[in-house]
C-alpha cells in the first residue's frame, strides 16, 4: 500500500497494485484520486490497481459490497 498526495486537490490518498503478473497482456491502469478523479499514477501491468480514500488516522477506507 502507497500513501501519495494529488497533485489536484492535495488531498492524500492510498493506492495498491494486486492481482496476478501474467507476461503479455500489459495495459495502462491508473491510480485515480477518490476525491477528485485525477490520475496520480499509472503503470503497464497485467495487475489491478485500487485506490482508497483515508480515514482520519491515515488508514484506508476499503469499501466493501
Amino acid at each position: 500500500m502507497t500513501i501519495i498526495t494529488c497533485k489536484k486537490c492535495g488531498m492524500k490518498y492510498a493506492y495498491e497494485i494486486w492481482g496476478t503478473v501474467y507476461p503479455g497482456g500489459k495495459d495502462r491502469e491508473s491510480a485515480v484520486c477518490p476525491y477528485c478523479g485525477e490520475v496520480g499514477f499509472s503503470k503497464m501491468t497485467s495487475q489491478n490497481i485500487s485506490s482508497y480514500k483515508l480515514d482520519k488516522d491515515g488508514k484506508p477506507i476499503r469499501d466493501h459490497f
